[in-house]
């Protein structure tokens, strides 16, 4: 009887053509228009435009019904528009049957109104090789949505890809851990690929739970946090709260993009079926699009005048706040000197060193970091009393601007004088910018030390701590 119900499924969910398994749309003319010039134009409808900088490696998007979620997914698919990527890996949650394994839909091709679109078997079978719990379940994918939904956008923004479709069935921890590691290891010397995690979040009665809901998620998913979004959801699933039904393939995205160079998350859009209805009362679905970004900073370069502007707006924001408490606004119009990077400020006085203090991620842009680390470096410096006004005079003002961290294999990658080391271990984390073991006369090994005690380890704590590596455009007055 199992196996009659198995094959039910394959027949159902998709042809045979040949030698080639094909499988036909489930929810056309129900999720998203059967008419092809109808599903182009709603589409269309939904892209903006988006100069994301730096490389999407993937995101995560909802799967409603196209009138609902059609906004906020066409954030996600925008910012690949026109992207020379090949590959695609699609994961999704598994709404119509229950099975503790991750499904890889893994040869032929998958039907929508737009065409066809071939599965990329080469790349589904090198997943599956990684994990025997990964591999074809049928019924994984006869009937689901959330996978389906999401072809017709790549149709329209990317020419020439083949996909990977991957449903999770339980959303556990260890099937979490199973696919991402494959994911990393598979993907580790592919390129022109992209990760997509099909996920709606809060489900409910309550607009303002959703609200909320959505709200906290995004945070964790802006701090790139892949593990803290998941203890988060897993809390409020606990609670009897459906707070997000692919929250297993958005923590699998979120991981793998990291792991695989992404350093930076963005919220492109964030809404509720209620605010696209504008009805605000019954039944609820939050959606967010987010963005998992690996940035190009090492092209990223200033001239003299910007770098003198940062410099300007760094000495006058510290004159101004030590001499009357005010925080000065700055109109700033280069949209270079508004790019989100990690900022440091260091000041001197005299050649030694008055106070340092940074971001190492870019959570604001450029120019408001180095104002705020230039206040942050005069008085908030733990080992320094706050610089007095009459010190200012002679302070010396030096900001580095750094590159994403790239994390160390091997202590022998590590340069001295070209890169910086970022340390962290449970707690504890340090980081010591490029120019200063170059100013102290290290060699590589005490610049390891280093850092070691800047976080307040041991001085071989390295040895297995998570080590990243940066490079910094370094200036001054």
């Amino acid at each position: 009887m199992k196996n009659m119900f198995i094959f039910l499924l394959i027949i159902i969910g998709c042809k045979t053509k040949g030698e080639v398994m094909i499988r036909k749309p489930v929810v056309a003319g129900q999720f998203y228009p059967a008419d092809p010039v109808e599903l182009k134009k709603m589409v269309n409808s939904f892209l903006v435009d988006l100069n994301i900088e730096g490389d999407v490696i993937g995101f995560i998007t909802p799967h409603a019904g196209y009138p609902f979620s059609g906004p906020t997914a066409g954030y996600s698919y925008s910012s690949i528009k026109g992207k020379g990527i090949k590959k695609v890996i699609l994961i999704g949650p598994s709404h119509h049957s229950y099975f503790n394994g991750i499904s890889i839909y893994d040869k032929g091709k998958w039907l929508t109104p737009l065409g066809e679109v071939e599965i990329d078997e080469e790349l589904a079978k090198k997943i599956m090789k990684q994990n025997s719990r990964i591999r074809y379940i049928p019924e994984g994918h006869s009937y689901e949505h959330s996978l389906e939904v999401q072809i017709p956008f790549l149709q329209m923004v990317l020419k020439d890809f083949k996909i990977v479709p991957i449903v999770m069935g339980a959303q556990t921890e260890e099937n979490v851990n199973i696919l991402k590691d494959a994911l990393v290891n598979a993907l580790k010397d592919e390129k022109d690929f992209l990760l997509i995690a099909s996920s709606d979040f809060y489900h409910g009665e309550s607009y303002e739970e959703a609200k909320d809901i959505n709200e906290s998620a995004s945070k964790y998913i802006e701090k790139f946090e892949p593990d803290s979004f998941f203890n988060f959801i897993i809390k409020e699933e606990n609670k009897g709260i459906a707070a997000a039904c692919g929250f297993g393939p958005s923590t699998v995205v979120m991981g793998v993009s990291k792991a695989l160079g992404a350093d930076t998350s963005l919220i492109l859009h964030k809404t509720t079926s209620n605010d696209v209805m504008k009805v605000y009362s019954g039944y609820v679905v939050g959606y967010i699009s987010a963005v998992f970004v690996k940035k190009n900073s090492s092209k990223f370069t200033l001239n003299d005048e910007e770098k003198k502007t940062l410099l300007n707006i760094a000495r006058k924001t510290i004159e101004e706040y030590i001499t009357s408490g005010k925080i000065p606004d700055f109109d700033v119009k280069d949209e270079k000197l508004k790019v989100m990077t990690g900022v440091f400020v260091t000041l001197k006085k005299k050649g030694e060193l008055r106070g340092c203090i940074g971001l190492i991620k870019g959570i604001k842009p450029l120019y408001l970091g180095v104002r705020d680390m230039a206040i942050a470096a005069a008085t908030e410096d733990p080992r320094f009393f706050p610089v007095r006004k009459d010190e200012l005079k002679d302070i010396e003002i030096e900001i580095s601007v750094l590159t994403p961290f790239q994390k160390v294999k091997d202590p022998e990658e590590i340069v001295v004088g070209k890169d910086g080391l970022y340390i962290v271990k449970g707690i504890y984390s340090g980081l010591l910018l490029p120019q200063v073991p170059v100013e102290w006369g290290w060699d590589r090994k005490t610049f390891l030390e280093q850092v070691c005690y800047k976080a307040g380890l041991p001085k071989d704590a390295w040895k297995n701590a998570e080590l990243y590596k940066f490079q910094a455009l370094v200036f001054s007055e």
